[in-house]
This record gives structure tokens, C-alpha cells and sequence, in this order.
């Protein structure tokens, strides 16, 4: 049995993104690198690869959910997590199923895309968006800061999903 030593904090938890985000890079790298052999090394376009482009995009899709999901629901835990000692349950302790999971990873991508396209905004001159990269940030920070009013630590989408991060020994 995991101990609970309390809420994660928000550096924990930010470290662990940022380690889990390199290693779902190099899953997608590997993911992508499998597919190379059926365009003939070719990139997988729209204009190119017409219909195969929404199959490329599923496949990526339930590799993302497959690298979080089987994690969160196996040990509560990605890699990034177990490095940083913080753990993904519900209420009463348990795992989170599989409903849940996605969940989490749905209400989690919202704001890191948005964080994804500010920052790629950010500094295009050429670009209307430009102006406004920084405020596509907004949901991101929003999410961490409500850790600082909730009584329980909890991140918004921690509320909405109804799962806790937390410290573990």
C-alpha cells in the first residue's frame, strides 16, 4: 500500500509533466516510426495521404491515451509521477478505471493545448494570434492556481474528474 503523505505540490506535479512529456515525445517518435514503412518514408499529410491522415490521427490519439491511461490505472502512476513521488487516485484511495482516466487526460488536454498554441503564438509577428499567445495560457495557469483556494490542494481538473494527486512514500 502506497502512504499518503498529503497533496502534491504544484512543483512536484509540473516536474512530473515535463518528464512525462519527453518520454510521450519519444512514444509518438516511435509510434510515428512505425507507420514510415506504409507512406515510403514519406510525412503523413493531408494533401498527401488523404484519408490516412484521420487514421494517423486516431493512431496518436490512443497512443497518448494508452501512455496515461494504462499508467493511471496500473499503478496510479507514469514514470514522470513515480520520479517525482506523487500519485494519481480517487477519493477512497483506489485506482482510477479506465472512464476516469480519460476523463482526466480530455480535461487535461484543453488547457495544454491552448498553453501549446500561445506558446507557438507567442513572438509571430505575421500573426493576429500573436498578440494574444500569452493569454492562451490562461486555462493552464488557472488550473494550478486554484490549488491555492481549494481546501484539499486540488487542481480544477483534479475537482472536475474527481481523482487527487498526492504525495507517496
Amino acid at each position: 500500500m502506497i502512504q499518503d503523505l498529503g497533496p502534491a505540490t504544484v512543483w512536484r506535479r509540473l516536474a512530473a509533466l515535463v518528464y512525462d512529456s519527453l518520454l510521450l515525445v519519444a512514444v509518438l517518435f516511435l509510434g510515428t516510426l512505425v507507420l514510415l514503412p506504409l507512406t515510403g518514408g514519406e510525412s503523413i499529410t493531408p494533401q498527401d495521404s488523404g484519408p490516412w491522415e484521420y487514421a494517423y490521427r486516431a493512431w496518436i490519439a490512443l497512443l497518448i491515451a494508452g501512455f496515461f491511461g494504462v499508467s493511471w490505472t496500473r499503478r496510479g502512476q507514469t514514470l514522470g509521477m513515480m520520479s517525482w513521488k506523487i500519485r494519481l487516485q480517487r477519493e477512497d484511495g483506489r485506482l482510477p478505471g479506465w472512464p476516469q482516466a480519460l476523463l482526466r487526460l480530455g480535461v487535461g488536454a484543453v488547457p495544454a493545448l491552448a498553453a501549446l498554441m500561445g506558446l507557438f503564438a507567442i513572438g509571430r509577428a505575421d500573426s493576429t494570434l500573436g498578440a494574444w499567445g500569452t493569454t492562451l495560457w490562461l486555462p493552464a495557469v488557472a488550473n494550478y492556481l486554484w490549488m491555492g483556494f481549494d481546501p484539499g490542494a486540488r487542481t480544477l481538473q483534479d475537482r472536475l474528474t474527481g481523482l487527487r494527486v498526492i504525495r507517496a512514500g
